[in-house]
């Protein structure tokens, strides 16, 4: 199940990002990688930025899957907590 929201605590500021959105709004950058990155391999097969490339659609998964990751960073100065809700 894909995350809908991202939950962003700087000290005591809480923002809620409508994650959902931005990954439908990037997720048609990392098809288009995906494609540039195969006709890229036609014409040089050796190139790790085109191998790189063709392998986009994989962040598009990793993406999906970050339903209930929890970060949480405790300094003497600050406190961020970043939840994928």
């Amino acid at each position: 199940m894909p995350a809908c929201i991202l939950l962003l605590r700087i000290r005591k500021f809480l923002i809620p990002l409508p994650w959902f959105l931005v990954w439908c709004a990037l997720a048609p950058f990392v098809l288009l990688g995906w494609f540039v990155g195969h006709i890229g391999l036609i014409f040089d097969p050796d190139s790790y930025p085109m191998r790189a490339a063709s392998q986009s659609w994989r962040i598009l998964m990793l993406l999906m899957d970050l339903h209930g990751t929890e970060v949480e960073v405790n300094t003497d100065e600050e406190n961020i907590l970043i939840k994928f809700i």
